[in-house]
């Protein structure tokens, strides 16, 4: 199994336009960062985990041809405003692509892109996608995904495992009945956007906290923003906490 981290940045992306703060001056590659997704490859079955605003970008740059489908998390902008980047693997795939995500998303999916999803818009020039409503574990492609409902300020959104894999962006705080999906991880990749608390939003002491508590044999940070500077955040980590990077990779046995 192969998980690629595409993007690891706040909803801004970094650097932010206009700023001019040591980190979005930052030279060192790893202080540039595109908006959330995540793509895993397993059971050569291909997933991407939302659909940034910067999909194009960043599917171009790891040679993604083939996606075999979405998962979604929640339906802010910048987790789904790719999802018109998905029509490039129609073309290439000619094939129709599902899409996973619970009520509320995929209701705001709906509403959001209407051309795509409708039926009034005859023409061409919109994905060919199919929409699945999940309350619960499911299977695609012979693959099986564990939802944990996690809480995103007064949202309950989706979080994702595939074998001992776990995602969990866009994180405010995590239900008691979700900490049962999350145990003997290898990966737990998890929100810290910040020093300070956020009403939507891990911040560094809180996304610590929370490692500390699923015992992860390696935990990874994502959604930062400019307030924290990569060099400087991973010195202050201990080993089994790491802060992620655009392009990030991890190599695991596929799960049985």
């Amino acid at each position: 199994m192969k998980v690629i981290i595409l993007g690891c940045a706040t909803s801004t992306g970094v650097p932010i336009v206009g700023c001019k703060c040591n980190v979005c001056t930052s030279e060192n590659p790893k202080n540039k960062r595109t908006r959330c997704s995540l793509y895993i490859q397993v059971k050569n079955k291909n997933f991407l985990i939302d659909t940034s605003t910067d999909l194009r970008f960043q599917a171009l740059r790891h040679d993604i041809t083939l996606v075999h489908a979405v998962l979604y998390t929640h339906s802010h902008a910048d987790h789904t405003h790719g999802i018109d980047d998905l029509r490039t693997y129609n073309f290439i795939n000619r094939m129709t692509i599902p899409c996973y995500g619970n009520a509320l998303t995929v209701n705001n999916l709906k509403n959001n892109f209407a051309y795509i999803f409708d039926g009034i818009y005859s023409a061409g020039g919109k994905p060919k996608l199919l929409l699945n409503e999940v309350s619960d574990d499911f299977e695609v492609e012979g693959v099986t995904v564990t939802t944990i409902d996690i809480n995103h300020a007064d949202w309950i959104i989706l979080g994702y495992r595939i074998g001992n894999v776990a995602y969990l962006t866009d994180c405010s705080g995590i239900p008691d009945y979700s900490y049962e999906k999350l145990q003997n991880l290898d990966v737990l990749i998890i929100d810290a956007l910040r020093p300070k608390p956020h009403a939507a939003h891990f911040s560094v002491d809180q996304a610590v906290e929370q490692i500390e508590k699923i015992k992860p044999k390696q935990a990874v940070f994502t959604h930062m923003g400019h307030e924290l500077e990569y060099d400087d955040l991973k010195s202050r980590l201990p080993d089994n906490i790491i802060p992620a990077f655009d392009g990030m990779e991890f190599d695991l046995d596929d799960p049985k």
